[in-house]
């Protein structure tokens, strides 16, 4: 405490002059978000939940875990977990431990070499692989590109059905948006320079 009484000020202001009412709780909120989740899903979708390891991904596919999986069917989420050589020494391992561990339906993909022999379209002509390519801007097209790639070809290999697929995507809009890939959006046009 940075101040003597900073606590009681800040009660103060929050239930007696903003007039809250302090009633929130964390398991609110999270009982919020799985009835949100049953009730846009449905009963008769399946998510391809793609997983980085990351906060905002283990988090999302943690929610839908527990959302919509049915004692030990837990079929409806398919977390795919894509290992694209840019991680840490062991940092894939831990992450397939670690969501493992939530009792996911867990299928790990393994395109490093993928990822470093890929191309893609900018501004109309063919890039370089990945691995030859110096622009950080195609950089970011190429593996933004080459994850929805890998992601398309999982779910086929899963046998989904896309009538009945939604993607699961712990990944902020804005994040799709400055990575510019024209398979993520139409409109997608680079913030990051």
């Amino acid at each position: 405490d940075l101040s003597e009484h900073g606590k009681e000020m800040l009660q103060n202001f929050l239930y007696k002059v903003c007039g809250l009412t302090g009633t929130f709780t964390l398991q609110h909120r999270e009982l919020q978000c799985l009835e949100y989740i049953r009730r846009t899903v449905g009963r008769d979708k399946t998510i391809l939940m793609l997983v980085s390891g990351g906060v905002d991904s283990a988090v999302c596919a943690a929610l839908l875990h527990k959302a919509l999986s049915d004692g030990e069917d837990n079929s409806r989420v398919q977390a795919v977990h894509i290992d694209n050589g840019f991680l840490r020494k062991n940092e894939s391992e831990q992450v397939v431990e670690s969501l493992r561990s939530l009792g996911l339906n867990l299928k790990v993909v393994n395109a490093t070499l993928t990822f470093l022999d890929s191309v893609t379209t900018v501004h109309g002509r063919l890039t370089l692989p990945l691995c030859r390519t110096v622009n950080p801007e195609e950089k970011r097209r190429i593996i933004g590109d080459t994850f929805v790639k890998v992601a398309h070809r999982t779910a086929v290999d899963l046998n989904l059905s896309w009538d009945n697929l939604l993607l699961g995507q712990g990944t902020l809009r804005p994040d799709l948006i400055e990575s510019a890939s024209h398979l993520a959006s139409a409109r997608a046009d680079a913030i990051k320079t």
